[in-house]
């Protein structure tokens, strides 16, 4: 039987198909439930473990306010099953804001990035690496293999005053572009801070002391992956441990702090390792309640949350995605197969003596068999275009909405190659679900006899 044949016939059948439209409806929101739902399924459900893989996701703050952190008390933390390291926190630990006073260029040349940076109010932060802390470097080099003195940008980078920035379009700078710069970096209003904390009098506590900012030469090297899934902000610079070391000192010592001698509590503090604070570090990140209730029947101070938390509505977005989601389109897959089958079957019973008649003129079971496959196909099909149209365009949509909006949103941003990758599970389900809704049928097919014709 010739190609145009199957089409006519089952064109014709199509007509006479009461549930070809429900077929279709059907097609098109199982496809637009596997495209769509399984890719911000996919997305939130990285993000997550993203999330509970960072080191700061996994870090509990520990302060001397009740035991001091003596070198015994440090080591018996680290005994603490789970606990992957005890790190010291002493310096700016990120909570210091900074501005751009200047910028070079390793070639002397200066683009419209460097006069953008030298005339608008910038506000960023200077975070150090503590511990195994690590970025992922997405351009240039990693600070371990850089000079002190070095630092890394976002990956999309926004250093500039913006007091609606979680609200409004942000024009990112491309990381990149700043690899080779040398920035020079001041204190925020010419001042920084330092949280450091104190034991007087059995009255233990913690203070921030404002300090004048010294002016600080830093070497961009490379770019870490930002995401707001990860610590690490697109207004956060990287330095390493010695690095941000080095510049607390600077300011403690323009400030007139003599760190030779303990004759102020700041100088005691940065002298006496036992009353700093220090970051517990868990080997997973659901043992988190594990270690804290330890550490806290121990005896000493510990925060019951992590240094990072995550956003409730991540959480809440995973959760129902990937619950309500799967359940959907499982759902809808269900209801798909049953439809086929039911309409498949009134077909097939509906049409015993055209089938008949067929095979008296003829027509082979094969030859029936696959102008009916062609049939519910054509269907199928249908629907996988109109829901593939408006999946597409959907996700575009919020791609889109989602670029250009709050820095949030950046988390359910859908790679088109995910997305390529779910629209060709949907076609290949398209495909599937009419060839075994017509192998079911084949016994009920060959059944029929050309005396049927007469019926």
């Amino acid at each position: 039987m010739k190609i145009k044949n199957i089409k006519f016939l089952a064109k014709s059948n199509i007509k006479g198909n009461k549930k070809s439209n429900a077929v279709i409806v059907l097609m098109c929101l199982l496809v637009i439930a596997c495209t769509v739902i399984s890719c911000f399924t996919a997305v939130t459900a990285r993000a997550l473990n993203e999330y509970k893989e960072d080191y700061r996701a996994r870090s509990l703050e520990l302060d001397p306010w009740l035991l001091p952190l003596t070198d015994d008390a440090i080591s018996s933390i680290e005994n603490v099953e789970h606990v992957s390291s005890v790190d010291d926190i002493a310096g700016f630990r990120g909570v210091c804001m900074f501005s751009i006073l200047d910028v070079d260029n390793e070639n002397g040349s200066s683009d419209k990035i460097d006069e953008k940076l030298k005339e608008e109010n910038t506000a960023f932060y200077i975070c150090g690496l503590i511990g195994d802390e690590e970025k992922t470097i997405t351009a240039g080099k990693s600070l371990d293999d850089s000079p002190v003195f070095s630092c890394i940008v976002p990956s999309i980078f926004y250093p500039f005053e913006n007091e609606n920035s979680n609200y409004g379009e942000l024009d990112y700078i491309d990381g990149t572009t700043m690899i080779g710069k040398t920035i020079t970096v001041k204190g925020y209003n010419d001042n920084v801070s330092v949280t450091y904390n104190y034991s007087e009098d059995d009255v233990s506590s913690n203070t921030d002391e404002v300090l004048p900012s010294p002016e600080y030469k830093l070497k961009i090297v490379g770019t870490y992956y930002c995401t707001p899934a990860k610590s690490g902000y697109y207004a956060d610079i990287f330095v390493s441990r010695e690095t941000d070391l080095k510049m607390t000192e600077m300011a403690l010592k323009s400030a007139g702090v003599n760190l030779s001698a303990n004759e102020s509590k700041l100088s005691r503090w940065w002298n006496d390792s036992s009353l700093h604070s220090y970051y517990v570090v868990a080997d997973d990140f659901d043992n988190l309640p594990y270690i804290f209730n330890e550490v806290s029947r121990m005896g000493y101070s510990i925060a019951n949350s992590p240094e990072q938390l995550i956003k409730d509505s991540t959480v809440l977005m995973a959760n129902l995605f990937g619950t309500v989601g799967l359940f959907l389109i499982f759902a809808l897959f269900i209801l798909a197969v049953i439809t086929l089958v039911q309409s498949s079957i009134s077909s097939v019973n509906e049409r015993k003596s055209y089938i008949g008649l067929l095979k008296a003129i003829g027509y082979k079971n094969r030859q029936i068999f696959v102008c009916m496959c062609y049939e519910q196909l054509s269907l199928t099909l249908k629907g996988f275009l109109v829901g593939g149209f408006l999946s597409t365009a959907f996700i575009a949509f919020t791609n889109f909405v989602f670029r250009h909006g709050a820095y949030q949103g950046l988390l359910y941003i859908i790679d088109w190659r995910l997305f390529l990758f779910f629209i060709c599970i949907s076609l290949a389900i398209s495909i599937i679900i009419p060839l075994i809704c017509q192998v079911i049928l084949i016994k009920k097919l060959t059944d029929i006899q050309p005396i049927n014709a007469m019926s």
